[in-house]
């Protein structure tokens, strides 16, 4: 009686064991896929700031610094705002002066009119 609960426990342990196996095995292959798909965003987030470096490099700066901020702890959304805020209120000449001459008599109906004789 002993002898056949020795070998039925042996039986279920070698069973358990390579369920474990194949669980792990199972584990560990998505591990890979895990760290693949991490590698391939961190070469294209690599590729994307080498590529707005050379672009636009006070962009770049600008989000270093949200970045560092964002890990010391700020509020994302309070970023997000003080940005937009930020890009909001400051106009530059070019468009202050498009505004104003927008502004005046006759200059939509001109524009307009020298518009549409290329047609």
């Amino acid at each position: 009686m002993t002898k056949n609960l020795e070998e039925a426990s042996v039986d279920v342990l070698q069973q358990r064991l390579l369920e474990e196996i194949e669980s792990q095995q199972r584990l560990q292959d998505e591990l890979k896929t895990a760290l693949e798909s991490e590698r391939n965003l961190r070469l294209e987030n690599d590729l994307l700031w080498a590529y707005l470096q050379r672009k636009y490099p006070a962009r770049v700066d600008d989000a270093r610094g949200l970045l560092s901020r964002l890990v010391e702890g700020g509020d994302l959304s309070a970023e997000v705002q003080d940005g937009k805020q930020a890009r909001g209120t400051q106009r530059t000449l070019k468009q202050k002066v498009r505004g104003r001459l927008g502004k005046l008599p006759g200059v939509h109906r001109t524009y307009h009119g020298i518009k549409n004789i290329g047609k």
